[in-house]
């Protein structure tokens, strides 16, 4: 696309495309008027960007459900964020189409959680919309799971025992969904096997601080990490977040006026979304 400044949010609408097939995108421009060229290998075409046209009226509708699915596979492959959520159900209510966060589902879809799982006896959870009445879960490994719903949660769960020789990577698990009509829907979700703990690492601003003072803390760890604990002898716990202006997690821990001069270690320890746990050390010492 030229200019490609001019555009964003741009998706294809059809998944799987073969010789002789038409493959279609659609995508926002962000300023009308003047033209843009397209080139896909050898074929160009240039076209017009009107701020208004009535020949196609159904593609906003189509921007829209294209916007969502990929704000839905962005869940399903990085877990639910708050932004993403409302985006959701802003362009599915004002199109009037299905998406599992709206309350006037035709063809239920389902999200997994979690993404991360660690092989042994884990739990899978599964949000659907409210028509649905039985889920099923066909696991790659032969594993075939009846999902309880938990009423307060609105989820349903099940354990399932995965092999502890698995090895780490993304695997297809088959949901079929029931509703209360009896009809049946078919989805293949992607989960992935995590054995290995986060990486950490600690960076403090400096290493000599005196009862009272407060030293600073910067932590890097693995993009699967879920919580970030500083700890030193005689202080509360820390939780580390993350810092976009710092490019990664940080904090401040506060030295018990109390404590003792001396040579101290801080432990940083990190959990993933699959519940593996990684450490990291560093020491301080406290001055008299």
């Amino acid at each position: 696309m030229n200019p490609a400044a001019g555009f964003e949010l741009v998706y294809p609408l059809e998944d799987k495309v073969f010789p002789g097939s038409v493959q279609t995108w659609v995508g926002q421009y962000l300023k009308p008027g003047g033209q843009a060229t397209f080139t896909v290998r050898q074929v160009r075409a240039t076209v017009p960007l009107p701020a208004q046209n009535i020949d196609h009226p159904q593609l906003p509708r189509e921007w829209a459900k294209a916007r969502v699915d990929a704000l839905l596979d962005k869940i399903e492959r990085d877990g639910e964020d708050q932004a993403s959520i409302d985006e959701i159900i802003r362009l599915s209510r004002k199109y009037k189409f299905v998406t599992p966060y709206t309350s006037f589902l035709a063809a239920p879809r389902a999200l997994l959680r979690p993404r991360l799982i660690r092989p042994g006896d884990p739990v899978l959870r599964v949000k659907t919309d409210e028509s649905i009445a039985s889920v099923v879960a066909m696991f790659p490994f032969g594993t075939v799971k009846k999902l309880r719903y938990l009423s307060d949660e609105e989820t349903w769960q099940t354990r399932f025992l995965a092999p502890k020789d698995l090895a780490d990577g993304s695997y297809k698990v088959r949901l079929l969904l029931r509703d209360r009509q009896g009809r049946v829907f078919e989805e293949s979700k992607t989960f992935v096997i995590a054995s290995q703990p986060p990486v950490v690492r600690v960076k403090l601003d400096h290493a000599q601080v005196r009862r009272g003072e407060t030293v600073k803390l910067q932590v890097s760890a693995s993009d699967t990490t879920r919580t970030i604990v500083a700890r030193l002898y005689g202080a509360a716990p820390v939780n580390l977040r993350w810092n976009p202006q710092a490019s990664s997690n940080t904090g401040e821990l506060t030295v018990p006026k109390e404590l003792s001069a001396g040579r101290y270690k801080l432990t940083v320890t990190a959990e993933d979304f699959a519940h593996n746990i990684g450490s990291g050390e560093v020491y301080l010492e406290v001055l008299p």
